[in-house]
């Protein structure tokens, strides 16, 4: 007996015709075909099916022809990281134009990948926090500078710049706000201050703010407000602030979720141009830089105008030393390769002392 799950899909298609009679709406209908049970051949390349370690072993030795010499040791991988976030993640570099391995692939060379960007995603994320508790401490303070103390201020929709372009995302971030001031029991620190003073200064409430909503926040205040924080940052001017606090955020997530971080693009765009790109000489094409736009370059670039520069410092020599282990571990990618997917130039580590402005 067919189930309805295993039953024929239904196309429906929309068709516009000429306008009707009467002048108004379309003579457009809805077409219903039947098309018979999907057979199982169909559905198996939709669905992939269920596989256990050790089919997904000879999967990867006989089908995919990937080196693997210690089973027990690949089944012990394969449980911890899974074949999805392992395998599927970081298996591109390791793959010719025709889609199949290099040769001599291993295993062991898509973990030393995997091993890379976890212990990338580490350093990055260290670096990015820094710069999340610097902006949350500037702008509740610039902020309560302007407004004062009182919660009522940061839940006024009218305190931001509230022009049409911003009034749906500024609703927004007010009701996320108000929702935490009238119930934040996930918070011991915002319920504190709610139940000993009846108020919720914008010092506390950042606490429980994700760096997305400082960033959004940022975006929205009244340009006043925007240009005390940017100020503390030399040669960082408001637009260019926001526009790194939002590839940060974003950057933070994917470090947060345990996504994969050395080939990230930024897609809103790219971060400004800047001195540094200029410095390091970085190509064009065209008028528009190929490195440190919207790439992990462009991260750099961002947490050199926002670190101090031991930090940046710190973090570029860590990067180069998780890389040296990376060429260490594996044969397989070469280091030209590396930069290209990571949207490094050839003289990346130059940021990390370059001057920031002319």
């Amino acid at each position: 007996m067919v189930s309805f799950h295993d039953i024929l899909f239904v196309v429906i298609v929309s068709q516009k015709l000429a306008w009707p009679v009467t002048g108004r709406g379309s003579c457009g209908g809805l077409f219903f075909y039947y098309k018979g049970e999907l057979d199982m051949s169909e559905r198996e390349k939709r669905d992939k099916p269920f596989l256990t370690y050790q089919q997904q072993i000879q999967k990867l030795k006989v089908d995919k022809k990937l080196v693997i010499d210690d089973e027990d040791r690949a089944v012990a991988l394969l449980k911890k990281h899974s074949y999805f976030a392992l395998v599927s993640g970081y298996k591109r570099p390791f793959k010719k134009k025709d889609g199949t391995y290099r040769d001599y692939t291993s295993l062991g060379d898509i973990y030393a990948l995997y091993s890379f960007d976890n212990a990338l995603r580490n350093v990055v994320l260290s670096k990015i926090l820094i710069v999340e508790k610097h902006v949350k401490s500037l702008l509740s303070y610039s902020f309560c500078e302007e407004y004062g103390s009182l919660q009522q201020a940061y839940l006024d929709a009218t305190k931001y710049n509230y022009v049409p372009a911003n009034q749906e995302g500024i609703n927004k971030l007010v009701s996320m706000l108000t929702k935490i001031a009238k119930d934040p029991k996930d918070y011991p620190y915002i319920q504190h201050q709610k139940d000993t003073y009846g108020n919720i200064p914008l010092w506390v409430m950042v606490k429980a703010l994700p760096m997305g909503s400082i960033s959004k926040m940022y975006s929205y205040l009244p340009p006043t407000i925007q240009t005390r924080i940017s100020k503390e940052y030399a040669y960082v001017n408001e637009d260019e602030l926001a526009r790194m606090l939002d590839l940060l955020s974003r950057v933070r997530n994917v470090c947060a979720h345990n996504e994969r971080l050395f080939d990230y693009k930024y897609q809103k765009g790219g971060i400004r141009d800047s001195y540094i790109h200029e410095i390091l000489k970085i190509p064009k094409r065209g008028s528009v830089y190929k490195n440190g736009k919207s790439d992990l370059f462009a991260v750099l670039i961002s947490l050199r105008y926002l670190l101090e520069p031991e930090e940046i410092e710190e973090l570029v020599d860590q990067i180069r030393k998780l890389l040296d282990n990376l060429y260490d571990s594996t044969r397989r990618i070469s280091a030209e390769q590396m930069r290209k997917e990571m949207g490094f130039p050839s003289n990346w580590e130059s940021v990390k002392n370059c001057p920031l402005c002319k």
